[in-house]
């Protein structure tokens, strides 16, 4: 009888164990979408300006969502080399994203940015004297900026003067550095603090909005009429 009796306790121990299991992993998973659900969104804007008038779309995310997508993006720019293929590697992020048609490459924002600046005044190759320094015309432009601030002007009225369809003025630190490839020359310097501005641009930008006009993060891959970087102490 005590043998039994240690059977059925043995039984009613492992019932109670598969009982409490899935209602602890329950738990468990409510408190993790607790927790997410506590977490503050923000709001992404990402930019199409690639066609005769730039569209908007508005992500909201947490910040864990958006900093895990700043990472996946810097890191497809650092798992290559040349500029094309550090934009095509992000031109497929933003296609698993559902931000840009599956039809979208490289080759034909070329195109478009050739067509569209095509009639610039033509330049002379220079070399920039300060180290670190980038003023490049006409070339493609990739880059990330965090922890600063981003003014910009054109996108929503598009007032497109001589190709210059925005200008915008940037201050923040790049963990990659600011990466132009054609026109003057193929530039691009380390890491750090920048301020800069670009006059025109064809391409993709992506940037957690603080106001009309204003990102306090951004990543930039397109296309820029004119720009300039100057890096800060």
């Amino acid at each position: 009888m005590k043998l039994r009796g240690g059977i059925v306790f043995g039984i009613v121990l492992l019932f109670v164990g598969l009982s409490l299991s899935p209602a602890t992993g329950s738990i468990l998973e409510a408190n993790d979408n607790q927790m997410m659900q506590q977490e503050e969104t923000i709001e992404v804007h990402f930019w199409d300006i690639t066609g005769h008038k730039p569209t908007k779309q508005i992500l909201e995310l947490t910040e864990t969502e958006w900093s895990d997508l700043r990472l996946e993006l810097r890191k497809a720019r650092a798992s290559c080399y040349t500029m094309q293929e550090k934009m095509e590697n992000q031109i497929e992020i933003f296609k698993d994203y559902e931000l840009v048609p599956d039809d979208v490459n490289y080759e034909d924002l070329q195109k478009n940015a050739n067509k569209k600046y095509v009639n610039r005044p033509s330049r002379k190759k220079i070399a920039s004297p300060l180290e670190n320094v980038i003023f490049n015309m006409i070339c493609a432009i990739n880059f990330e900026l965090e922890n600063g601030n981003t003014f910009v002007f054109g996108l929503n009225t598009f007032v497109n003067i001589i190709g210059f369809n925005i200008v915008s003025i940037h201050k923040g630190y790049s963990p990659d550095g600011i990466n132009t490839l054609g026109g003057l020359l193929a530039q691009s310097n380390e890491p750090g603090n920048y301020t800069g501005f670009m006059f025109g641009f064809l391409g993709y930008w992506m940037g957690t909005s603080t106001g009309t006009g204003t990102y306090s993060d951004l990543i930039a891959a397109g296309f820029t009429v004119t720009t300039a970087w100057i890096p800060l102490p």
